[in-house]
């Protein structure tokens, strides 16, 4: 017989994979971690100087930006997620990592973006493609914006850098705004 913080623990559990599963499925979005060389891959193509402020749009477990303080602590960091289960993991980590990561659990088409300078995506094509409007309209001339895997649909990236892994290889790609 399980004991009652036993089973409460197995209840929340399960009530939070169901939750993370519930989300993933009506939102259409999926939660893939980045892996650390890829993370530290897309910190590198940004060109950071250590002064910016940096948004991880679908900001999953925190790693690129836990990666990008780690480089450059003064860097303004800001990830965002919106399935609570998977927000809450990146805020523990990046809490007991590199507190200063402000870590925000909401909607990224809600949150203004004005003064970003380097923008992380792991999204796929159809996200992407709604967000080429909104970064139309608030993204400053020469903001970069740096994708993994997946290219806008609607835009052309400056370069393509291919990073290898395993057999495969695994595509960022770099933009301007």
């Amino acid at each position: 017989m399980l004991s009652t913080p036993l089973l409460i623990f197995a209840v929340i559990l399960v009530g939070a994979i169901a939750l993370t599963a519930v989300m993933h499925a009506v939102l259409g979005v999926v939660y893939v971690p980045t892996p650390r060389d890829v993370a530290d891959a897309m910190v590198e193509a940004a060109h950071l100087r250590g002064d910016e402020t940096v948004y991880d749009l679908g900001a999953g477990d925190g790693q690129i930006l836990l990666r990008a303080k780690g480089r450059f602590p003064q860097l303004t960091a800001i990830g965002c997620e919106i399935v609570p289960t998977i927000w809450l993991l990146g805020w523990i980590r990046t809490r007991l990592r590199q507190p200063s990561i402000h870590f925000r659990l909401r909607d990224a088409m809600s949150l203004d973006l004005r003064d970003a300078d380097v923008l992380f995506l792991y999204l796929t094509p159809s996200i992407l493609g709604k967000f080429e409007g909104k970064f139309d309209r608030e993204l400053r001339s020469g903001t970069t914006v740096i994708t993994h895997a997946f290219r806008f649909p609607n835009r052309t990236p400056l370069r393509t850098i291919e990073i290898r892994r395993g057999r495969g290889l695994v595509h960022l790609h770099v933009y301007g705004w």
